[in-house]
């Protein structure tokens, strides 16, 4: 075999090796941020110039568009209040009181970091489509089947998700320590 065979396929492995790893480090999306509150994760990095790299591939990547912490906090769950995945096929109930944000919303996807097609076209619920009870407390069951008397999140029988909270204009108390924040909690109540 001629030297430049060897250097060529050298080059080529070497691109296909970092190429592979690369994609491979960036394909966790956001879960791993360095701020936990329950299930919920988070980086107050995310949209500013202090990020790192990988962080800055990860959202890229995930095609967030991230907005620096004091527009915007988004926070990922992977899993429900007891550390199991959320899974599809179960119901859970996503409750709290209003979050200290002048706007928040929470958002269903798939494993993936994609919106599902569903069939009542409904992805997203936010502070002002779902109602307060007496308490001030807010309720939002997600699951395959419509639930009566509830607001509601469609998952998908057999799919994993995931679900991503984005609080848009934060209070200063939030933002001063984000792992103290009451979130909404997030419980499996069967499947």
């Amino acid at each position: 075999m001629k030297s430049w065979h060897r250097y060529a396929i050298t080059l080529v492995g070497g691109l296909a090796v970092g190429l592979g790893a690369a994609w491979a480090l960036t394909g966790g999306g956001l879960g791993d941020g360095a701020i936990k509150n329950g299930p919920w994760t988070t980086s107050l990095g995310y949209g500013t110039k202090a990020t790192d790299p990988l962080t800055r591939a990860m959202v890229a990547r995930s095609g967030l568009l991230a907005l620096p912490a004091k527009e915007t906090v988004y926070w990922m769950a992977r899993t429900d209040a007891a550390g199991a995945p959320l899974d599809g096929d179960c119901r859970y109930s996503l409750s709290g009181t209003p979050l200290n944000a002048r706007w928040w919303s929470v958002t269903v996807y798939d494993d993936k970091g994609y919106l599902v097609a569903n069939p009542a076209g409904v992805w997203s619920v936010n502070g002002a489509n779902v109602a307060l009870d007496a308490k001030g407390e807010w309720r939002v069951t997600i699951s395959p089947d419509k639930p009566e008397d509830a607001a509601w999140l469609p998952g998908t029988r057999g799919r994993p998700f995931q679900l991503t909270l984005r609080m848009y204009n934060p209070g200063e108390a939030f933002r001063a320590e984000p792992t103290q924040a009451v979130l909404p909690r997030l419980v499996r109540e069967g499947c």
